[in-house]
């Protein structure tokens, strides 16, 4: 059945019954609790089919087999994909503290991803948030089918006003969801928010049931539970003999931005993607407020196969060196601060400058920006490639004796930093134009001293 534009509800024989079927009514003759196949068993045993089925929410759906993951899932925010990239049937966590942008990378992810289902879980979260997603995702496109969101997107609604035990169990019944779908054929995205609520909730129903607390007054088995949650994510096979798979993103609330707390270790030690963000990068108005230094990705390796051969080979050896010119930033930054930029040496001035364009030109993302909500693979790797040969020519010319003065002094930098928004996922030809042009005005300076005697070829 149409379910929705953008959805083909596949009517599913409930796991464990099969037989030969008898017969198939209509689908426009009947009402969701209405017969529409029968079923007999080899025993003579006769199922009634109907538009949906029960099913236990605690209980893992069956499947075929467990496949291996390697397409990454497209976010279209350039600090995921390209730093620290998400497979289709991964497991991933988004840490922060309050006020660090954890829900608008959520519904970011919600909004973009490449996936053919989304379900958001609201888990003793504000109502406002929901409401929010309720009011804006109708309005929104797909930068992929160009249809509404909405059309694509469940919501399990579990606010903070709603009873605990509810909100103990709606992580349950969004997995179970997302697994419906998943065995029809489906790419699924369930987003958590936030997976401390539910642990707190978890911790509340222990307690009145009277068993011992551990750990910051959670139950000793709060890690065995996240780790059943997350583990029913992955690529399978179903037994229709089709390929399905369901991605795990939970975001976690650690109180005071402590990630020792137990949800935040646990759930680091499960998951294999962990995108930590920080009060000090969302102090400073950079969104989204993603720490390159404390984020990682147990998908870089599977992921690279696919962007060789979709973008470009070198996006694993241009990912390596940007996050080497980026892990300079603290350092760099603590000098400044102790005895001023003049103590910094003519490298370690432009490798300032190198962190700046990678992280206004390529990391910083607004959610509010037409142009820049959504990058593509083709438009991230672009922005890289470029803000790399800018940082990588430079530091050629300060070898040859050009002061770094008279590369800070260069228009192109200010407009290397704008370029995300300045052209959009189908202006790749103006691009490479500016790339071919900023070539053009390093090897100008390079000849310029080169002349005068002022650098040695």
């Amino acid at each position: 059945m149409q379910e929705t534009p953008a959805i083909l509800h596949r009517i599913l024989a409930p796991p464990g019954v099969d037989g030969r079927l008898l017969d198939i009514i209509s689908a426009s003759d009947v009402t969701v609790d209405g017969v529409v196949a029968r079923v007999e068993s080899e025993q003579g045993v006769l199922h009634e089919l109907k538009l949906f089925h029960r099913w236990p929410v605690r209980t893992p759906r069956p499947y075929l087999s467990r496949d291996e993951a390697v397409a990454p899932l497209l976010t279209g925010q350039r600090i995921l994909d390209t730093f620290f990239p998400l497979v289709k049937g991964g497991r991933a966590a988004i840490p922060g503290p309050f006020g660090a942008g954890k829900t608008m990378v959520q519904q970011q992810i919600a909004r973009w991803s490449d996936a053919d289902i989304v379900i958001f879980v609201g888990c003793g979260e504000r109502g406002n948030e929901l409401a929010d997603i309720l009011e804006s995702f109708p309005k929104l496109a797909d930068p992929h089918s160009g249809r509404s969101l909405m059309e694509r997107t469940l919501l399990v609604a579990n606010t903070s006003n709603m009873p605990v035990v509810a909100r103990e169990a709606s992580i349950y019944v969004g997995i179970t969801l997302a697994e419906y779908y998943r065995d029809q054929g489906y790419d699924v995205v369930l987003v958590a928010d936030s997976t401390s609520r539910w642990a707190e909730a978890l911790r509340e129903v222990a307690g009145r049931q009277g068993q011992m607390p551990v750990e910051e007054g959670y139950p000793a088995y709060l890690a065995s539970r996240l780790a059943g949650f997350y583990e029913r994510a992955g690529r399978v096979r179903t037994f229709a003999g089709e390929n399905g798979s369901v991605t795990l993103i939970g975001a976690v609330s650690p109180p005071g931005g402590d990630f020792s707390e137990p949800v935040t270790n646990h759930t680091k030690e499960i998951v294999q993607c962990f995108w930590a963000l920080s009060k000090e990068l969302a102090d400073a108005r950079h969104y989204p407020a993603v720490d390159w230094v404390e984020s990682f990705s147990g998908y870089v390796a599977s992921c690279s196969g696919w962007w060789a051969e979709h973008v470009d080979p070198r996006w694993a050896e241009h990912r390596a060196a940007a996050l080497g010119v980026l892990s300079q930033a603290e350092e760099l930054a603590r000098i400044v601060n102790l005895v001023g930029p003049e103590a910094l040496s003519q490298q370690q001035r432009w490798a300032l400058e190198g962190v700046a364009l990678f992280k206004e030109g390529v990391l910083q993302q607004s959610a509010l920006d037409p142009v820049d909500s959504y990058c593509s693979p083709q438009k991230q790797f672009a922005l890289l490639d470029q803000m790399l040969s800018i940082y990588r020519q430079g530091s050629k010319l300060l070898e040859f004796g050009v002061p770094v003065q008279e590369l800070l002094r260069l228009p192109l930098l200010a407009e290397a930093q704008r370029l995300k928004g300045a052209y959009s996922n189908d202006q790749m030809d103006e691009l490479h134009r500016f790339s071919a042009r900023a070539d053009g005005e390093f090897k100008r300076l390079s000849d310029e001293y080169a002349r005068h005697g002022k650098a040695v070829a």
